[in-house]
């Protein structure tokens, strides 16, 4: 009888994923990586772009547009990461990943380490991210995994048996095995989206929260601003970043922007004696990560949880983490959990992510639909958002690397014809 696949965090469908779609992702890595290489942060002096959202996504677009000269005004309807952004795990990786993101998240973790190299407060680390294998099926399919990865230039290593439980700290001495990449990080969520409003703010941008966006704006032909219960807001650009909020906004001006919301929970341990040495690591329907505070934090999420912007906490997420977890760490058994939270994830029909200009609507541009991806993505969906926005301005054609890299995430794609 074939055993139970209850990997976590493997969106790579190793099965129907060809070797060559490996190679087209490392020819995208390479490529957009020298594009944005070559590209410095110019070219937006004297545009207004007017971001909805400052979770995360939006945020990083911020802080990059900002950069490069725009004046940036971003509205969040509650508090900054008061969704997902504050309440995930700040995973940053490759391993794991869907081919068609592998090269995106690549020059993410690239620029989220930039980040910290220009002084924001963002703690990103390499500490890598390891999937475990709990049984042999689970192995096989991490064995294809890491033929495909290695085709994608992933640094990544398969460690069967002992090997792997020599390398994982309180693990379940009877897994099969575990797929690990070294290069991988994870960063902080509210370290990082306070640094990254500073940031903008120091750049003369405005931030600001509880300001609800209630509707899009259209001026000859174009969106031209929003309103909120109060205030109108005009600007040169409007960039919907408003997770599964995005759908209704769309609909207002004629665009199919379809994402569905689904609430995501994790619960956080007492401080680990184990310091610094537990990685990011994901399976058997979990994952976890230690923080720099050394707390574990345990999430899962997955089919079962529930659709909808419902971010309270349930005992059957607590029943589940805890089970598969110590299932897989039971060295963890006997460590309280001190809190839990939840956010809400925004999901696309295709778990491909929406960014670029929404077609036949000037002016409105969208990047949304990051499929619980969203922290660890920001990043390049930042950087890769300021320079599309730059070609557009400038009239000058966008470089082929960067329009290839994007072709599945085309916001038109699910128009009604």
């Amino acid at each position: 009888m074939t055993e139970e696949n209850r990997m976590t965090l493997l969106t790579l469908d190793p099965l129907n994923t060809d070797l060559e779609q490996g190679d087209r992702a490392l020819r995208d890595y390479q490529a957009v990586s020298e594009a944005l290489r070559g590209a410095p942060l110019e070219g937006l002096d004297g545009l207004s772009v007017l971001i909805v959202g400052g979770g995360i996504v939006g945020l990083m677009s911020a802080y990059y547009a900002s950069e490069a000269g725009a004046d940036v005004t971003v509205l969040e309807s509650r508090a900054l990461g008061g969704a997902a952004s504050g309440r995930n795990a700040g995973g940053i990786y490759a391993n794991g990943r869907d081919i068609g993101e592998v090269a995106l998240a690549r020059v993410s973790m690239d620029l989220w380490e930039e980040l910290g190299e220009r002084g924001l407060d963002v703690k990103f680390r390499r500490k890598g991210h390891t999937i475990v294998a709990m049984n042999g099926t689970e192995l096989s399919l991490l064995q294809r995994a890491r033929d495909i990865y290695e085709r994608a230039g992933v640094p990544i290593e398969l460690r069967e048996g002992s090997e792997a439980v020599a390398e994982l700290p309180l693990v379940n001495p009877g897994i099969a095995g575990a797929l690990f990449s070294p290069h991988d990080g994870q960063g902080y969520p509210f370290t990082a989206t306070t640094s990254l409003r500073k940031a903008v703010v120091s750049r003369g941008g405005k931030v600001e929260t509880f300001a609800h966006v209630e509707r899009l704006i259209e001026r000859e032909g174009r969106v031209a601003g929003v309103s909120t219960a109060d205030t109108t807001y005009e600007a040169d650009v409007v960039l919907i970043a408003a997770g599964p909020w995005t759908t209704e906004l769309g609909r207002q001006v004629g665009a199919e922007l379809p994402v569905r919301p689904r609430r995501s929970q994790l619960t956080a341990t007492e401080r680990l004696p184990v310091k610094g040495d537990f990685p990011f690591v994901s399976g058997n329907r979990v994952y976890a990560r230690q923080t720099h505070a050394d707390n574990i934090l345990i999430g899962g999420g997955g089919p079962w949880e529930e659709n909808g912007f419902h971010t309270t906490t349930t005992r059957q997420a607590l029943d589940v983490y805890g089970t598969y977890m110590t299932e897989m760490f039971p060295g963890l058994s006997r460590v309280p959990i001190i809190r839990a939270f939840a956010g809400t994830v925004e999901l696309t029909p295709d778990h491909y992510p929406l960014l670029g200009k929404v077609p036949g609507v000037p002016g409105l541009w969208v990047s949304a639909g990051y499929n619980g991806h969203g922290f660890g993505l920001s990043a390049a969906a930042g950087r890769m958002f300021t320079e599309l926005l730059k070609h557009e301005v400038r009239g000058t054609e966008t470089p082929a690397a960067l329009r290839d890299a994007l072709t599945d995430y085309a916001p038109g794609r699910f128009a009604k014809n």
